[in-house]
């Protein structure tokens, strides 16, 4: 999606072409590989599907624009308004952050939660603490 920036307006229609099948299947595969089969199966798919495309939009919209500026000019506006963001204030919300490593490291999270629910699912009890 990146070097195709313009393919994010097909997101408003349901994507069955082959290169989507395609990597979906692939998606698929790999979690029922890792143990994954229904609901679980199904959630996780969409929510590795999701952060990829949503991570990518994001990024994709600030391509071509002048970043360093863009980020500047965040920070500013949320100190500004620290009284309303101050966590993102605090802690940056956009300055400093590298896209690659940023999505990296969010993709690890993902992925360890998917695993520690696999390693919940076949202990002993075989429960899973869904939350409510």
């Amino acid at each position: 999606m990146l070097r195709h920036p313009w393919s994010a307006t097909l997101l408003g229609r349901p994507l069955m072409g082959p290169n989507v099948l395609e990597r979906t299947e692939f998606l698929h595969a790999a979690l029922v590989r890792a143990g994954l089969t229904g609901p679980d199966l199904t959630a996780a798919a969409y929510g590795l599907a999701n952060y990829v495309i949503g991570s990518t939009m994001m990024q994709a919209a600030w391509q071509g624009h002048d970043e360093a500026a863009i980020r500047r000019a965040a920070d500013e506006h949320l100190r500004e308004r620290r009284d309303r963001y101050p966590t993102l204030a605090e802690h940056g919300h956009v300055s400093g952050n590298d896209w690659d490593a940023t999505f990296t490291q969010g993709l690890a999270y993902l992925l360890d939660g998917i695993a520690a629910r696999l390693v919940a699912a076949q202990a002993p009890s075989g429960r899973v603490n869904r939350p409510r």
